[in-house]
Protein backbone atom coordinates (compact mmCIF):
# COMPACT_ATOMS: atom_id res chain seq x y z
CA UNK A 1 0.00 0.00 0.00
CA UNK A 2 1.34 3.47 -0.90
CA UNK A 3 0.66 6.15 1.68
CA UNK A 4 1.66 8.75 -0.91
CA UNK A 5 -1.49 8.02 -2.93
CA UNK A 6 -3.71 8.31 0.15
CA UNK A 7 -1.92 11.51 1.20
CA UNK A 8 -2.48 13.09 -2.22
CA UNK A 9 -6.18 12.22 -2.08
CA UNK A 10 -6.45 13.67 1.43
CA UNK A 11 -4.71 16.89 0.36
CA UNK A 12 -7.24 17.39 -2.44
CA UNK A 13 -10.14 16.81 -0.07
CA UNK A 14 -8.66 19.22 2.49
CA UNK A 15 -8.73 22.00 -0.11
CA UNK A 16 -12.39 21.44 -0.97
CA UNK A 17 -15.47 23.25 0.28
CA UNK A 18 -18.19 20.58 0.40
CA UNK A 19 -21.76 21.84 0.18
CA UNK A 20 -23.37 18.39 -0.13
CA UNK A 21 -21.64 15.58 1.71
CA UNK A 22 -21.78 11.88 0.94
CA UNK A 23 -24.06 9.97 3.32
CA UNK A 24 -22.94 7.01 5.37
CA UNK A 25 -24.43 3.56 4.82
CA UNK A 26 -26.87 2.97 2.01
CA UNK A 27 -27.83 -0.14 0.07
CA UNK A 28 -26.63 1.12 -3.32
CA UNK A 29 -23.07 2.38 -3.58
CA UNK A 30 -22.06 4.19 -6.77
CA UNK A 31 -18.54 5.24 -7.73
CA UNK A 32 -18.90 8.23 -10.07
CA UNK A 33 -15.96 9.29 -12.18
CA UNK A 34 -14.71 11.60 -14.87
CA UNK A 35 -12.17 10.07 -17.27
CA UNK A 36 -9.57 12.78 -16.84
CA UNK A 37 -7.49 14.22 -14.03
CA UNK A 38 -9.06 15.79 -10.95
CA UNK A 39 -8.53 19.39 -12.09
CA UNK A 40 -10.41 18.76 -15.35
CA UNK A 41 -13.12 16.56 -13.87
CA UNK A 42 -13.99 18.99 -11.08
CA UNK A 43 -14.47 21.70 -13.73
CA UNK A 44 -17.36 19.69 -15.21
CA UNK A 45 -20.78 20.70 -13.90
CA UNK A 46 -22.41 17.55 -15.26
CA UNK A 47 -20.35 15.40 -12.91
CA UNK A 48 -21.36 17.50 -9.92
CA UNK A 49 -25.04 17.47 -10.91
CA UNK A 50 -25.11 13.67 -11.14
CA UNK A 51 -23.19 13.48 -7.83
CA UNK A 52 -25.87 15.69 -6.21
CA UNK A 53 -28.79 13.75 -7.72
CA UNK A 54 -27.46 10.37 -6.60
CA UNK A 55 -26.58 11.52 -3.07
CA UNK A 56 -30.02 13.09 -2.66
CA UNK A 57 -31.71 9.73 -3.34
CA UNK A 58 -32.57 7.71 -0.19
CA UNK A 59 -30.22 4.79 0.34
CA UNK A 60 -27.82 5.77 -2.43
CA UNK A 61 -24.21 6.66 -1.61
CA UNK A 62 -22.12 8.23 -4.36
CA UNK A 63 -18.36 8.78 -4.21
CA UNK A 64 -15.94 10.29 -6.76
CA UNK A 65 -12.91 9.10 -8.68
CA UNK A 66 -10.71 10.53 -11.42
CA UNK A 67 -7.82 9.55 -13.65
CA UNK A 68 -4.64 9.78 -11.58
CA UNK A 69 -1.74 11.89 -12.83
CA UNK A 70 1.02 10.08 -14.71
CA UNK A 71 3.18 10.19 -11.58
CA UNK A 72 0.34 8.72 -9.51
CA UNK A 73 -0.35 6.03 -12.13
CA UNK A 74 3.28 4.95 -11.88
CA UNK A 75 2.85 4.72 -8.10
CA UNK A 76 -0.36 2.67 -8.42
CA UNK A 77 1.40 0.25 -10.75
CA UNK A 78 4.54 0.09 -8.61
CA UNK A 79 2.76 -0.75 -5.36
CA UNK A 80 -0.09 -2.81 -6.85
CA UNK A 81 -2.79 -0.63 -5.28
CA UNK A 82 -6.19 -0.62 -7.03
CA UNK A 83 -7.78 2.70 -7.94
CA UNK A 84 -10.01 4.00 -5.13
CA UNK A 85 -12.59 6.71 -4.55
CA UNK A 86 -11.81 10.02 -2.89
CA UNK A 87 -14.40 9.92 -0.12
CA UNK A 88 -13.86 6.51 1.50
CA UNK A 89 -10.74 5.39 -0.40
CA UNK A 90 -12.46 2.08 -1.15
CA UNK A 91 -11.45 0.28 -4.38
CA UNK A 92 -13.79 0.92 -7.29
CA UNK A 93 -14.51 -2.77 -7.77
CA UNK A 94 -16.13 -2.93 -4.31
CA UNK A 95 -18.98 -0.67 -5.52
CA UNK A 96 -22.11 -2.08 -7.14
CA UNK A 97 -22.06 0.53 -9.90
CA UNK A 98 -19.16 2.38 -11.50
CA UNK A 99 -20.51 5.34 -13.48
CA UNK A 100 -18.71 7.65 -15.91
CA UNK A 101 -19.58 11.12 -17.15
CA UNK A 102 -17.93 11.31 -20.57
CA UNK A 103 -17.77 14.65 -22.38
CA UNK A 104 -14.93 14.43 -24.92
CA UNK A 105 -13.74 11.71 -27.31
CA UNK A 106 -10.02 11.91 -26.36
CA UNK A 107 -11.04 10.79 -22.85
CA UNK A 108 -12.11 7.37 -24.16
CA UNK A 109 -8.60 6.03 -23.62
CA UNK A 110 -8.66 7.37 -20.05
CA UNK A 111 -11.85 5.45 -19.31
CA UNK A 112 -10.11 2.21 -20.22
CA UNK A 113 -7.03 3.19 -18.25
CA UNK A 114 -9.20 3.74 -15.18
CA UNK A 115 -10.86 0.31 -15.45
CA UNK A 116 -7.45 -1.27 -15.81
CA UNK A 117 -6.11 0.57 -12.73
CA UNK A 118 -9.20 -0.56 -10.82
CA UNK A 119 -8.55 -4.20 -11.77
CA UNK A 120 -11.97 -4.36 -13.46
CA UNK A 121 -12.11 -6.24 -16.81
CA UNK A 122 -12.37 -3.59 -19.50
CA UNK A 123 -14.71 -5.48 -21.85
CA UNK A 124 -18.31 -5.94 -20.75
CA UNK A 125 -18.40 -9.54 -22.00
CA UNK A 126 -15.67 -10.40 -19.48
CA UNK A 127 -17.68 -9.00 -16.56
CA UNK A 128 -20.84 -11.09 -16.95
CA UNK A 129 -19.52 -13.55 -14.41
CA UNK A 130 -17.46 -12.81 -11.33
CA UNK A 131 -19.40 -10.20 -9.36
CA UNK A 132 -17.93 -7.11 -10.98
CA UNK A 133 -19.59 -3.67 -10.78
CA UNK A 134 -22.07 -2.63 -13.44
CA UNK A 135 -20.45 -0.03 -15.72
CA UNK A 136 -22.77 2.88 -16.53
CA UNK A 137 -21.92 5.84 -18.79
CA UNK A 138 -23.61 9.09 -19.75
CA UNK A 139 -22.77 12.66 -20.59
CA UNK A 140 -22.29 14.42 -23.91
CA UNK A 141 -21.10 11.21 -25.57
CA UNK A 142 -24.59 9.77 -25.18
CA UNK A 143 -26.05 12.55 -27.34
CA UNK A 144 -23.67 11.82 -30.21
CA UNK A 145 -21.91 8.53 -30.92
CA UNK A 146 -21.18 6.16 -28.01
CA UNK A 147 -20.20 3.26 -30.30
CA UNK A 148 -16.37 3.53 -29.99
CA UNK A 149 -16.66 2.63 -26.29
CA UNK A 150 -19.71 0.35 -26.64
CA UNK A 151 -17.79 -2.83 -25.83
CA UNK A 152 -16.63 -1.40 -22.49
CA UNK A 153 -20.01 -0.18 -21.19
CA UNK A 154 -22.86 -2.26 -19.77
CA UNK A 155 -25.47 0.52 -19.89
CA UNK A 156 -25.53 3.96 -21.46
CA UNK A 157 -27.91 6.64 -20.27
CA UNK A 158 -28.88 8.28 -23.54
CA UNK A 159 -29.59 11.98 -23.14
CA UNK A 160 -30.38 13.88 -19.96
CA UNK A 161 -29.92 11.92 -16.75
CA UNK A 162 -32.26 13.67 -14.30
CA UNK A 163 -35.24 11.40 -14.97
CA UNK A 164 -33.16 8.30 -15.75
CA UNK A 165 -31.27 7.85 -12.49
CA UNK A 166 -34.22 7.24 -10.10
CA UNK A 167 -35.64 4.51 -12.33
CA UNK A 168 -32.19 3.00 -12.78
CA UNK A 169 -31.62 2.85 -9.01
CA UNK A 170 -35.01 1.22 -8.41
CA UNK A 171 -34.49 -1.45 -11.09
CA UNK A 172 -31.03 -2.19 -9.72
CA UNK A 173 -32.41 -2.57 -6.20
CA UNK A 174 -35.15 -4.93 -7.38
CA UNK A 175 -32.48 -7.10 -8.99
CA UNK A 176 -30.44 -7.01 -5.76
CA UNK A 177 -33.47 -8.05 -3.70
CA UNK A 178 -34.01 -11.04 -5.96
CA UNK A 179 -30.57 -12.30 -4.85
CA UNK A 180 -29.73 -13.00 -8.47
CA UNK A 181 -26.15 -12.94 -9.67
CA UNK A 182 -27.14 -13.06 -13.34
CA UNK A 183 -25.90 -9.77 -14.84
CA UNK A 184 -27.65 -10.45 -18.12
CA UNK A 185 -30.96 -10.68 -16.25
CA UNK A 186 -30.25 -7.24 -14.77
CA UNK A 187 -29.43 -5.83 -18.20
CA UNK A 188 -32.74 -7.11 -19.57
CA UNK A 189 -34.57 -5.37 -16.74
CA UNK A 190 -32.69 -2.12 -17.39
CA UNK A 191 -33.24 -2.32 -21.16
CA UNK A 192 -36.91 -1.41 -20.74
CA UNK A 193 -36.02 1.89 -19.04
CA UNK A 194 -36.53 4.96 -21.27
CA UNK A 195 -33.10 6.21 -22.32
CA UNK A 196 -31.26 2.96 -21.53
CA UNK A 197 -28.96 1.59 -24.23
CA UNK A 198 -27.47 -1.87 -23.66
CA UNK A 199 -24.76 -2.23 -26.34
CA UNK A 200 -24.45 -6.00 -25.86
CA UNK A 201 -28.06 -6.36 -27.05
CA UNK A 202 -27.12 -4.83 -30.42
CA UNK A 203 -24.87 -6.17 -33.15
CA UNK A 204 -22.79 -4.31 -35.74
CA UNK A 205 -22.65 -5.56 -39.35
CA UNK A 206 -20.04 -4.84 -42.00
CA UNK A 207 -19.77 -5.01 -45.77
CA UNK A 208 -17.47 -7.14 -47.89
CA UNK A 209 -14.68 -4.54 -47.75
CA UNK A 210 -14.98 -4.05 -44.00
CA UNK A 211 -17.10 -0.91 -44.21
CA UNK A 212 -19.70 -0.35 -41.50
CA UNK A 213 -23.18 -1.37 -42.69
CA UNK A 214 -25.62 -1.28 -39.76
CA UNK A 215 -26.15 -1.75 -36.04
CA UNK A 216 -29.24 -3.86 -35.35
CA UNK A 217 -30.90 -5.32 -32.24
CA UNK A 218 -30.13 -8.99 -31.64
CA UNK A 219 -33.80 -9.43 -30.78
CA UNK A 220 -36.83 -7.42 -31.88
CA UNK A 221 -37.61 -5.45 -35.01
CA UNK A 222 -34.67 -4.16 -37.10
CA UNK A 223 -36.34 -0.76 -37.49
CA UNK A 224 -36.28 -0.15 -33.73
CA UNK A 225 -34.39 2.98 -32.76
CA UNK A 226 -33.37 4.07 -29.30
CA UNK A 227 -34.86 7.27 -27.94
CA UNK A 228 -32.84 9.82 -26.01
CA UNK A 229 -34.24 11.44 -22.88
CA UNK A 230 -34.95 15.17 -22.98
CA UNK A 231 -36.59 17.15 -20.20
CA UNK A 232 -39.57 19.33 -21.05
CA UNK A 233 -39.15 23.07 -20.57
CA UNK A 234 -41.37 22.95 -17.47
CA UNK A 235 -39.50 20.01 -15.97
CA UNK A 236 -36.15 21.66 -16.71
CA UNK A 237 -37.28 24.86 -14.98
CA UNK A 238 -38.26 23.10 -11.73
CA UNK A 239 -34.80 23.24 -10.17
CA UNK A 240 -31.42 24.82 -10.75
CA UNK A 241 -28.64 22.51 -9.62
CA UNK A 242 -25.15 23.86 -9.07
CA UNK A 243 -21.65 22.89 -7.94
CA UNK A 244 -21.67 20.87 -4.74
CA UNK A 245 -17.92 20.91 -4.17
CA UNK A 246 -15.71 23.97 -4.64
CA UNK A 247 -11.95 23.88 -5.06
CA UNK A 248 -9.22 26.16 -6.38
CA UNK A 249 -7.91 23.20 -8.37
CA UNK A 250 -10.16 23.70 -11.39
CA UNK A 251 -9.98 25.63 -14.64
CA UNK A 252 -12.13 28.42 -13.18
CA UNK A 253 -10.65 28.44 -9.69
CA UNK A 254 -13.10 28.33 -6.80
CA UNK A 255 -16.10 29.21 -8.96
CA UNK A 256 -19.57 27.89 -8.29
CA UNK A 257 -21.01 26.61 -11.56
CA UNK A 258 -24.67 27.05 -12.51
CA UNK A 259 -26.37 25.98 -15.74
CA UNK A 260 -28.74 28.70 -16.95
CA UNK A 261 -29.81 27.06 -20.22
CA UNK A 262 -29.64 23.83 -22.17
CA UNK A 263 -29.55 23.71 -25.96
CA UNK A 264 -28.97 26.56 -28.40
CA UNK A 265 -31.14 28.59 -30.74
CA UNK A 266 -28.23 29.15 -33.15
CA UNK A 267 -27.81 26.11 -35.38
CA UNK A 268 -24.16 26.46 -36.33
CA UNK A 269 -23.59 23.55 -38.68
CA UNK A 270 -20.35 22.33 -37.10
CA UNK A 271 -21.65 22.48 -33.52
CA UNK A 272 -23.47 19.63 -31.82
CA UNK A 273 -25.32 21.70 -29.20
CA UNK A 274 -28.00 23.16 -31.48
CA UNK A 275 -28.77 19.73 -32.92
CA UNK A 276 -28.39 17.58 -29.79
CA UNK A 277 -31.36 19.06 -27.94
CA UNK A 278 -34.88 19.50 -29.31
CA UNK A 279 -35.26 23.12 -28.18
CA UNK A 280 -33.45 25.64 -26.01
CA UNK A 281 -34.69 25.75 -22.40
CA UNK A 282 -33.99 28.43 -19.81
CA UNK A 283 -33.80 28.38 -16.04
CA UNK A 284 -36.10 30.93 -14.35
CA UNK A 285 -34.26 33.94 -12.94
CA UNK A 286 -35.46 33.28 -9.40
CA UNK A 287 -34.12 29.70 -9.53
CA UNK A 288 -30.77 30.93 -10.81
CA UNK A 289 -30.54 33.45 -8.03
CA UNK A 290 -31.46 30.84 -5.42
CA UNK A 291 -28.50 28.79 -6.65
CA UNK A 292 -26.23 31.83 -6.55
CA UNK A 293 -27.35 32.59 -2.98
CA UNK A 294 -26.52 29.02 -1.96
CA UNK A 295 -23.06 29.31 -3.50
CA UNK A 296 -22.17 32.81 -2.32
CA UNK A 297 -22.01 31.58 1.28
CA UNK A 298 -18.81 29.87 0.17
CA UNK A 299 -17.47 31.83 -2.80
CA UNK A 300 -17.79 35.17 -4.59
CA UNK A 301 -17.06 33.59 -7.99
CA UNK A 302 -19.84 32.33 -10.24
CA UNK A 303 -19.59 30.48 -13.55
CA UNK A 304 -22.74 30.56 -15.69
CA UNK A 305 -23.02 27.65 -18.12
CA UNK A 306 -24.87 28.34 -21.36
CA UNK A 307 -24.19 28.03 -25.08
CA UNK A 308 -25.87 31.38 -25.61
CA UNK A 309 -26.03 33.39 -22.38
CA UNK A 310 -26.39 36.66 -24.30
CA UNK A 311 -29.90 35.71 -25.41
CA UNK A 312 -31.10 34.77 -21.92
CA UNK A 313 -34.44 36.64 -21.56
CA UNK A 314 -33.40 38.23 -18.24
CA UNK A 315 -29.70 38.75 -18.90
CA UNK A 316 -29.75 42.50 -18.13
CA UNK A 317 -31.36 41.95 -14.73
CA UNK A 318 -29.14 38.99 -13.91
CA UNK A 319 -25.95 40.88 -14.76
CA UNK A 320 -27.00 43.88 -12.70
CA UNK A 321 -27.72 41.63 -9.73
CA UNK A 322 -24.24 40.14 -10.05
CA UNK A 323 -22.65 43.60 -10.18
CA UNK A 324 -24.71 44.93 -7.26
CA UNK A 325 -23.68 41.96 -5.14
CA UNK A 326 -20.00 42.33 -6.13
CA UNK A 327 -19.78 38.84 -7.56
CA UNK A 328 -17.14 37.81 -10.08
CA UNK A 329 -18.68 36.05 -13.06
CA UNK A 330 -17.48 33.93 -15.96
CA UNK A 331 -19.59 32.78 -18.91
CA UNK A 332 -18.90 29.44 -20.59
CA UNK A 333 -19.43 30.92 -24.04
CA UNK A 334 -19.53 34.41 -25.54
CA UNK A 335 -21.10 34.87 -28.97
CA UNK A 336 -20.01 37.67 -31.27
CA UNK A 337 -23.60 38.28 -32.39
CA UNK A 338 -25.20 38.18 -28.93
CA UNK A 339 -22.91 39.83 -26.40
CA UNK A 340 -24.78 42.71 -24.73
CA UNK A 341 -22.91 45.44 -22.88
CA UNK A 342 -24.36 44.23 -19.56
CA UNK A 343 -22.38 41.00 -19.85
CA UNK A 344 -19.18 42.91 -20.55
CA UNK A 345 -19.84 45.16 -17.55
CA UNK A 346 -20.44 42.14 -15.32
CA UNK A 347 -17.25 40.48 -16.53
CA UNK A 348 -14.99 43.46 -16.04
CA UNK A 349 -16.64 44.53 -12.77
CA UNK A 350 -15.70 41.11 -11.44
CA UNK A 351 -12.09 41.52 -12.53
CA UNK A 352 -12.02 39.63 -15.84
CA UNK A 353 -9.28 40.89 -18.15
CA UNK A 354 -9.45 38.21 -20.85
CA UNK A 355 -12.35 37.03 -23.01
CA UNK A 356 -12.71 34.62 -25.91
CA UNK A 357 -14.58 35.55 -29.09
CA UNK A 358 -14.94 33.23 -32.07
CA UNK A 359 -14.80 34.85 -35.52
CA UNK A 360 -14.45 31.21 -36.72
CA UNK A 361 -13.00 32.32 -40.08
CA UNK A 362 -11.91 35.59 -41.66
CA UNK A 363 -14.50 35.72 -44.44
CA UNK A 364 -18.17 36.66 -44.27
CA UNK A 365 -18.92 34.33 -47.19
CA UNK A 366 -17.15 31.31 -45.69
CA UNK A 367 -18.85 32.00 -42.38
CA UNK A 368 -22.20 31.52 -44.13
CA UNK A 369 -21.20 27.92 -44.93
CA UNK A 370 -21.17 27.26 -41.18
CA UNK A 371 -24.42 29.22 -40.66
CA UNK A 372 -22.57 31.94 -38.78
CA UNK A 373 -24.48 35.01 -39.90
CA UNK A 374 -22.40 37.85 -38.41
CA UNK A 375 -19.81 39.79 -40.42
CA UNK A 376 -16.22 40.89 -39.90
CA UNK A 377 -17.55 44.37 -39.17
CA UNK A 378 -19.83 43.03 -36.43
CA UNK A 379 -16.98 40.98 -34.97
CA UNK A 380 -14.72 44.05 -34.80
CA UNK A 381 -17.52 46.11 -33.25
CA UNK A 382 -17.97 43.48 -30.53
CA UNK A 383 -14.22 43.26 -29.92
CA UNK A 384 -14.08 47.06 -29.68
CA UNK A 385 -16.88 47.13 -27.11
CA UNK A 386 -15.01 44.51 -25.10
CA UNK A 387 -11.82 46.59 -25.07
CA UNK A 388 -13.73 49.75 -24.19
CA UNK A 389 -15.40 47.91 -21.30
CA UNK A 390 -12.01 47.05 -19.79
CA UNK A 391 -11.01 43.77 -21.43
CA UNK A 392 -7.24 43.67 -21.96
CA UNK A 393 -6.54 40.33 -23.66
CA UNK A 394 -8.57 38.65 -26.40
CA UNK A 395 -8.50 35.04 -27.54
CA UNK A 396 -9.82 34.56 -31.07
CA UNK A 397 -11.11 31.06 -31.78
CA UNK A 398 -11.12 29.92 -35.40
CA UNK A 399 -11.17 26.77 -37.49
CA UNK A 400 -9.96 25.31 -40.75
CA UNK A 401 -11.60 22.65 -42.90
CA UNK A 402 -15.00 24.08 -43.79
CA UNK A 403 -16.37 23.13 -47.23
CA UNK A 404 -15.39 25.70 -49.85
CA UNK A 405 -12.37 27.00 -47.92
CA UNK A 406 -9.51 28.43 -49.99
CA UNK A 407 -6.01 29.60 -49.11
CA UNK A 408 -7.01 33.25 -49.45
CA UNK A 409 -9.47 32.67 -46.61
CA UNK A 410 -6.46 31.96 -44.39
CA UNK A 411 -4.95 35.31 -45.29
CA UNK A 412 -8.29 36.93 -44.53
CA UNK A 413 -8.14 35.41 -41.05
CA UNK A 414 -4.61 36.74 -40.55
CA UNK A 415 -5.82 40.18 -41.68
CA UNK A 416 -8.70 40.00 -39.21
CA UNK A 417 -6.26 39.25 -36.40
CA UNK A 418 -4.17 42.25 -37.49
CA UNK A 419 -7.26 44.48 -37.45
CA UNK A 420 -8.15 43.20 -33.99
CA UNK A 421 -4.68 44.10 -32.73
CA UNK A 422 -4.91 47.62 -34.20
CA UNK A 423 -8.29 48.04 -32.52
CA UNK A 424 -6.84 46.83 -29.22
CA UNK A 425 -4.07 49.42 -29.40
CA UNK A 426 -6.47 52.18 -30.46
CA UNK A 427 -8.62 51.44 -27.40
CA UNK A 428 -5.65 51.86 -25.09
CA UNK A 429 -5.14 48.13 -24.47
CA UNK A 430 -1.83 47.78 -26.30
CA UNK A 431 -0.17 46.16 -23.29
CA UNK A 432 -2.48 43.19 -23.72
CA UNK A 433 -2.19 40.49 -26.33
CA UNK A 434 -4.25 38.72 -28.96
CA UNK A 435 -4.11 34.94 -29.32
CA UNK A 436 -5.44 33.29 -32.45
CA UNK A 437 -6.35 29.72 -31.47
CA UNK A 438 -7.17 27.52 -34.45
CA UNK A 439 -8.65 24.05 -34.53
CA UNK A 440 -9.74 21.71 -37.28
CA UNK A 441 -13.33 20.95 -38.22
CA UNK A 442 -14.36 17.52 -36.96
CA UNK A 443 -17.61 16.60 -38.77
CA UNK A 444 -19.62 15.47 -35.75
CA UNK A 445 -22.53 13.00 -35.65
CA UNK A 446 -26.05 14.39 -35.93
CA UNK A 447 -24.90 17.69 -37.48
CA UNK A 448 -25.34 18.74 -41.13
CA UNK A 449 -21.62 18.10 -41.65
CA UNK A 450 -21.78 14.45 -40.56
CA UNK A 451 -21.56 13.38 -44.22
CA UNK A 452 -18.57 15.67 -44.89
CA UNK A 453 -15.00 14.39 -45.17
CA UNK A 454 -12.22 15.40 -42.81
CA UNK A 455 -9.54 17.75 -44.14
CA UNK A 456 -6.53 15.55 -44.91
CA UNK A 457 -3.59 15.94 -42.53
CA UNK A 458 -1.15 17.17 -45.21
CA UNK A 459 -3.45 20.03 -46.24
CA UNK A 460 -4.29 20.76 -42.61
CA UNK A 461 -0.59 20.95 -41.67
CA UNK A 462 -0.02 23.29 -44.63
CA UNK A 463 -2.90 25.54 -43.55
CA UNK A 464 -1.62 25.70 -39.98
CA UNK A 465 1.85 26.68 -41.24
CA UNK A 466 0.37 29.49 -43.34
CA UNK A 467 -1.49 30.85 -40.32
CA UNK A 468 1.47 30.49 -37.98
CA UNK A 469 3.86 32.28 -40.36
CA UNK A 470 1.35 35.02 -41.08
CA UNK A 471 0.61 35.65 -37.40
CA UNK A 472 4.34 35.65 -36.56
CA UNK A 473 4.68 38.82 -38.63
CA UNK A 474 2.17 40.66 -36.43
CA UNK A 475 3.32 42.27 -33.22
CA UNK A 476 1.27 41.52 -30.11
CA UNK A 477 -0.48 38.49 -31.66
CA UNK A 478 0.31 34.85 -30.82
CA UNK A 479 -0.80 31.71 -32.64
CA UNK A 480 -1.94 28.39 -31.21
CA UNK A 481 -2.84 25.52 -33.52
CA UNK A 482 -3.73 21.90 -32.84
CA UNK A 483 -1.90 18.89 -34.24
CA UNK A 484 -3.44 17.67 -37.53
CA UNK A 485 -2.36 14.11 -36.69
CA UNK A 486 -4.21 14.13 -33.36
CA UNK A 487 -7.21 15.86 -34.97
CA UNK A 488 -7.36 12.87 -37.30
CA UNK A 489 -7.48 10.49 -34.30
CA UNK A 490 -10.18 12.60 -32.65
CA UNK A 491 -12.22 12.40 -35.87
CA UNK A 492 -11.91 8.60 -35.85
CA UNK A 493 -13.11 8.50 -32.25
CA UNK A 494 -16.02 10.85 -32.98
CA UNK A 495 -17.21 9.02 -36.09
CA UNK A 496 -16.12 5.41 -35.57
CA UNK A 497 -17.97 2.17 -34.87
CA UNK A 498 -17.51 -0.29 -32.03
CA UNK A 499 -14.44 -1.91 -33.61
CA UNK A 500 -12.62 1.08 -32.14
CA UNK A 501 -13.10 -0.40 -28.67
CA UNK A 502 -10.40 -2.95 -29.53
CA UNK A 503 -8.16 -0.18 -30.83
CA UNK A 504 -8.62 1.92 -27.68
CA UNK A 505 -7.87 -1.08 -25.49
CA UNK A 506 -4.64 -1.66 -27.41
CA UNK A 507 -3.32 1.92 -27.27
CA UNK A 508 -4.74 3.13 -23.93
CA UNK A 509 -1.36 3.26 -22.20
CA UNK A 510 0.10 5.62 -24.77
CA UNK A 511 0.59 5.55 -28.53
CA UNK A 512 1.57 7.87 -31.37
CA UNK A 513 -0.90 8.66 -34.17
CA UNK A 514 0.98 6.20 -36.38
CA UNK A 515 0.49 3.45 -33.77
CA UNK A 516 -3.20 4.31 -33.60
CA UNK A 517 -3.49 3.81 -37.36
CA UNK A 518 -1.62 0.51 -37.16
CA UNK A 519 -4.05 -0.66 -34.47
CA UNK A 520 -6.96 0.42 -36.70
CA UNK A 521 -5.64 -1.71 -39.54
CA UNK A 522 -5.35 -4.71 -37.25
CA UNK A 523 -9.00 -4.14 -36.22
CA UNK A 524 -10.10 -4.08 -39.87
CA UNK A 525 -10.72 -0.32 -39.97
CA UNK A 526 -9.75 1.57 -43.13
CA UNK A 527 -8.97 4.98 -41.60
CA UNK A 528 -8.62 6.71 -44.97
CA UNK A 529 -12.06 5.57 -46.03
CA UNK A 530 -13.58 6.55 -42.69
CA UNK A 531 -12.02 10.02 -42.69
CA UNK A 532 -11.48 11.24 -46.22
CA UNK A 533 -14.42 9.96 -48.22
CA UNK A 534 -17.43 12.23 -48.76
CA UNK A 535 -20.58 10.33 -47.76
CA UNK A 536 -23.82 10.13 -49.70
CA UNK A 537 -26.34 12.23 -47.70
CA UNK A 538 -28.96 9.56 -48.39
CA UNK A 539 -26.77 6.93 -46.71
CA UNK A 540 -28.08 5.31 -43.55
CA UNK A 541 -24.77 3.58 -42.80
CA UNK A 542 -23.43 5.48 -39.84
CA UNK A 543 -22.57 3.81 -36.51
CA UNK A 544 -24.89 6.19 -34.63
CA UNK A 545 -27.98 5.90 -36.85
CA UNK A 546 -29.74 3.40 -34.57
CA UNK A 547 -29.95 6.24 -32.03
CA UNK A 548 -32.70 8.76 -32.61
CA UNK A 549 -31.44 12.33 -33.15
CA UNK A 550 -33.11 15.41 -31.70
CA UNK A 551 -33.16 16.91 -35.21
CA UNK A 552 -34.61 14.63 -37.88
CA UNK A 553 -32.33 13.49 -40.69
CA UNK A 554 -34.29 15.28 -43.41
CA UNK A 555 -33.68 18.59 -41.66
CA UNK A 556 -29.96 17.81 -41.43
CA UNK A 557 -29.84 16.93 -45.14
CA UNK A 558 -31.51 20.19 -46.11
CA UNK A 559 -29.13 22.16 -43.93
CA UNK A 560 -26.17 20.35 -45.48
CA UNK A 561 -27.47 21.22 -48.95
CA UNK A 562 -27.57 24.91 -47.99
CA UNK A 563 -24.00 24.72 -46.71
CA UNK A 564 -22.73 23.17 -49.92
CA UNK A 565 -24.68 25.66 -51.99
CA UNK A 566 -22.69 28.45 -50.31
CA UNK A 567 -19.49 26.40 -50.58
CA UNK A 568 -20.08 25.88 -54.31
CA UNK A 569 -20.34 29.62 -54.85
CA UNK A 570 -17.04 30.11 -53.03
CA UNK A 571 -15.31 27.44 -55.11
CA UNK A 572 -16.47 29.16 -58.30
CA UNK A 573 -14.68 32.37 -57.29
CA UNK A 574 -11.14 32.55 -58.65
Amino acid sequence: MSWNLIKQSDLRKAEEIVISRTKAGGDLRVALGYPNVYEVGMSNLGLQVVYDILNSMPGVVCERFFLPSEKEIAEFERCGRELFTMESQRPLKEFQVVAFTVAFEPDYVNLVRILDLADIPIFSEDRLKGGFPLILAGGAVSLLNPEPIADFIDVFCLGEAEDFLPGFAERFREWQRSASDDTEELLRELASLPGAYIPSFWQAFYGEEGEFAACLPKEGKPENRLERLHLSADRYAEECRHSQILTENTELGRSGLIEISRGCAFNCRFCTVGFSYPKIRWKPLNKIWEAIEALRRHTDKVGLISATAGTYPHIEELCQMLIDNKLSVAFSSLRVDSLPDCMLRALTAGGSKTVTLAPEVGSDELRRVANKLFTDVQYLQTAGRAFEAGVVNLRMYSMIGLPGERRDHLQALIDLAAQTRKLQVACGRGAGKITLSTGQLIPKPFTPFQWHKVLDKKTAADYFRILERGIAKLGGVAFSGESPKWAMIQALLARGDRRLSRVIAEVCKGASPAQWLQACRRAGIDADRELYGERDPESQAFPWFHLTPAANLERLRKDRAKAFEYAGKLSAVK
